[in-house]
């Protein structure tokens, strides 16, 4: 059973802010993406106890799966699962220990409807587990999916006989015989945990690689507690470890899956830790950097129209308004804490709320301003209305999420500045006193956050 101390908790904390404050510069001097991923893989596998002397080959084999993890994250469509994502996941980590890290680092290498698709190297490592959509001349498949969108059926694609280490992923996931595996029950995660296990089974024994797909299961995030059983997904979880446990002989003792499953709560919460940062600022920063994955017109990021930003905007403000911040961070036989899990909560609770607020100000002008479009001749760049975008080209700051700190705030902060709202000092200017809409405001000032709500319809 996994039991950290109190400072444990608190360095995820610091190290979390100091890292989304660092310039480009300073992440730079850490090292590439690629020689930081070989020599954390490296490390990992050590302290497993393999090493050169036990595998004459396995710096080959750490070199291959470090540059498979980076061109899996480096795919142009990813703007915040890129590769540092798995660095910040591992740091945020309450207990730095290998089973953990190496999974922190393979967690995201599927992301299928953000990348189009899986791509023809992982299509290759997945052999056995998917399937591609056969696809027609329009590229779109009989079953009404992209033509590269994966097929994946449980314990059919590949029967358990012909292939055990999937068939104890697939339990592991809690698949049923022939059951349709997509994004909505964890096609992501599951995949991603198939790639791990294969690339890992040259080195690792079969209960570490269990380990590791346990981890990768957590990671499905914002499950609810079963209304019918009362159990939630941790629950389920050790439920499922357990029979793994028999059915593959691989020798837990209950401790040691109770472990298991806590080491996965633990890299779950460190995936979405952003939701529980008590800097307001960088939740809001990550929530724009999430927006172009999720919404493929952004991409094209001087080229979209008022509704492609209105409709992304929407979405996101309709993600706010659903999501529940008690089920954000799961917990297992009082691990992570109650008190960590508690001010987690708290911290989430705030920052949807004052997401809310600022995203609805954001889709509420919006609206207007597709309105405005749509009746003087429809849809249009949104740079028609609202000026040139910022761009390397041009002098205005760089935009939130590549500068330090300082510029993030300000970029945020600067529209409201220009209305006349002083936000660097919040005590000499009385809310009332501004006549524009209160909710567009209320995000920078501490004293009325609490004050005001932005219904959610």
């Amino acid at each position: 059973m996994i039991i950290p101390n109190g400072s444990d908790v608190k360095k995820v904390e610091q190290v979390q802010l100091a890292r989304s404050h660092e310039s480009s510069k300073t992440q730079e001097k850490r090292g590439t993406y690629i020689t930081r991923l070989v020599m954390t893989l490296e490390e990992c596998l050590a302290k497993l106890g393999v090493n050169t002397t036990t595998h004459v080959d396995l710096l080959a084999l750490i070199e291959r799966m470090a540059c498979l993890i980076h061109e899996s994250m480096s795919v142009s469509s990813r703007n915040y699962h890129s590769v540092q994502h798995v660095f910040d996941v591992a740091e945020n980590l309450i207990i730095d220990e290998p089973i953990a890290v190496i999974a922190a680092l393979f967690h995201d290498c599927v992301y299928y409807h953000v990348d189009g698709g899986l791509s023809d190297l992982q299509y290759e490592k997945l052999k056995g587990a998917v399937t591609r959509a056969a696809g027609a001349a329009n590229g779109v498949s009989g079953c009404g999916c992209l033509q590269n969108t994966p097929i994946c059926e449980a314990h059919k694609t590949t029967h358990c006989a012909d292939d055990t280490l999937l068939c104890m992923v697939e339990k592991i996931f809690g698949y049923s015989v022939g059951q349709a595996v997509n994004h909505t029950n964890g096609l992501n995660e599951f995949l991603s945990a198939i790639i791990a296990v294969r690339e890992l089974a040259p080195v690792l024994p079969r209960p570490t690689l269990a380990k590791i797909a346990c981890c990768l299961e957590a990671t499905i995030p914002f499950r609810p507690v079963d209304t019918k059983t009362g159990e939630s997904c941790m629950d389920k979880l050790f439920d499922k470890m357990t029979k793994v446990n028999v059915d593959f002989s691989l020798g837990f003792s209950q401790e040691e899956v109770v472990t298991c499953v806590q080491r996965a709560a633990d890299l779950s919460g460190a995936d979405v830790l952003n939701f529980g940062t008590g800097d307001v600022f960088w939740f809001l920063d990550n929530t724009w950097s999430l927006l172009p994955e999720s919404n493929e017109g952004l991409r094209r990021s001087h080229l979209y129209t008022v509704q492609q930003f209105q409709f992304a905007v929407f979405k996101m403000y309709g993600f706010f308004c659903f999501l529940q911040p008690e089920v954000i961070y799961p917990f297992y036989q009082n691990f992570p804490a109650p008190e960590t899990i508690q001010e987690r909560v708290g911290h989430a609770s705030n920052n949807l709320h004052v997401g809310r607020s600022y995203v609805g100000a954001k889709l509420l002008s919006l609206s207007i301003l597709s309105a405005v479009a749509e009746l003087t001749g429809g849809d249009a760049p949104i740079s028609l209305f609202m000026g040139d975008l910022p761009s390397r080209h041009t002098s205005i700051a760089s935009p939130i999420g590549q500068t330090g700190k300082h510029d993030k705030l300000s970029s945020l902060t600067e529209p409201a500045g220009l209305m006349g709202v002083d936000l660097e000092d919040e005590g000499e200017k009385e809310f009332s006193d501004i006549k524009y809409n209160k909710h567009v405001y209320k995000v920078f000032r501490k004293d009325v956050v609490h004050n005001h709500h932005l219904m959610c319809d």
